[in-house]
């Protein structure tokens, strides 16, 4: 007779659910895990986010603080509600025992700090039994933190049980850095939902006409998108034909959306806003684009990958890991004039370019290592 055991209890803790790529592993691994195995808690500083109903049923979703979508219109009421939406989490670092008492979290068996943002809350959990776990996704040299901000994450990192990076050039970079080693840590790959994703690219989504270049991420400086509308318009300057779709959301739109306005390329370079199911535009573009200048994955370059989509993307963080010299794509280092270039150079060659290769099934072999190590770390 089969004994009854009883699910191990696991929370994740982030700040909210905006468009983001780190936003996209979580919600890959929540739909990974199995829930006849796992009671899946969701803990979020601020209860927002475009991916918010992509959450699985199942799991459970708390907030400390509201979303702005719950906030006033008036300005000042609306600046009021944040400044006491502050105060709320500040509140709540003082004393998370009462907040998880009264959500019944205290017995838990992992807590996992999904971003450095989250080391302070998960290291200071009133459970003293659960094993704590951080996930690292980026460069911390390119922080945009303090040196003394960025040695206290380090020190933090060997506070925990164990720690997952999503790169090797990830852990790397931190251990030659700051001079540690990390023992208690491993390189988890970031994980995609194949199959999904196999399917979404299938279904015809708004139509925007023949895209050459396609491009996703939040719009802030560091993804260099800046730099692909430059190059964009040079090489519309100097006749090329091309349509460029750029699509998500981020507080540098009103900046690129200047930009097009003054060089008169709206009908060429089109911001697609935030989609639910990018990886139609993908699939059917000519060649996907990333000309960010960090990052400490690229999952978007794999999803390309995977739809045999032709990939450009700067030689930064894992990429490399990513996508090697016999795959379907190439590098290049940041900066405009090297987007402008790996983008002529590509037009200039479109027809070399547009064969199938073996990145799809070697993606496929990448993500099944990911699911086994997934199921290994919540043993």
């Amino acid at each position: 007779m089969e004994q009854n055991i009883p699910k191990k209890k696991i929370l994740f803790r982030h700040r909210s659910l905006e468009m983001g790529g780190i936003e996209n592993v979580l919600l890959a691994i929540l739909n990974h895990l199995d829930q006849s195995k796992y009671e899946i808690t969701l803990l979020l500083n601020y209860k927002q986010g475009e991916f918010l109903d992509r959450v699985p049923e199942g799991i459970r979703v708390l907030s400390i603080g509201k979303g702005t979508q719950n906030f006033s219109k008036n300005t000042t009421i609306y600046l009021l509600q944040k400044s006491l939406r502050r105060l709320k989490y500040f509140r709540f670092q003082k004393n998370p025992k009462a907040f998880y008492r009264k959500h019944q979290l205290l017995n838990l068996d992992f807590e996992v700090a999904f971003s450095h943002y989250m080391f302070d809350d998960i290291l200071n959990s009133p459970n003293l039994k659960s094993k704590k776990i951080f996930w690292f996704h980026g460069d911390l040299r390119n922080s945009g933190f303090t040196v003394a901000e960025n040695n206290r994450f380090v020190q933090q990192m060997a506070q925990f049980d164990t720690g997952v990076f999503v790169s090797h050039f990830s852990k790397n970079s931190i251990e030659k850095t700051w001079g540690v080693v990390l023992n208690n840590s491993q390189v988890i790959y970031n994980l995609m939902l194949i199959n999904e994703i196999l399917e979404k690219s299938q279904q015809t989504q708004q139509d925007f006409g023949k895209i050459d270049f396609v491009s996703v991420g939040r719009l802030f400086h560091q993804k260099g998108f800046k730099d692909l509308l430059s190059a964009h318009i040079r090489l519309i300057e100097e006749g090329y034909p091309i349509k460029t779709l750029l699509i998500g959301e981020g507080n540098q739109r009103a900046e690129l959306e200047k930009i097009i306005q003054d060089h008169n390329v709206a009908d060429s370079f089109i911001l697609g806003g935030y989609q639910q199911n990018p990886y139609f535009y993908i699939k059917t573009a000519f060649c996907f684009i990333l000309p960010s200048y960090s990052e400490g994955y690229g999952l978007v370059v794999a999803e390309a990958l995977l739809l045999d989509t032709y990939v450009l993307s700067t030689n930064v963080g894992g990429i490399p890991e990513i996508i090697a010299s016999e795959d379907h794509g190439a590098l290049f280092l940041p900066g405009p004039e090297n987007v402008y270039t790996a983008m002529k150079k590509v037009l200039n060659e479109k027809e070399s370019v547009g064969g199938k290769s073996n990145s799809k099934q070697k993606t496929i072999k990448r993500n099944q290592n990911t699911y086994d190590q997934l199921n290994d770390l919540f043993k």
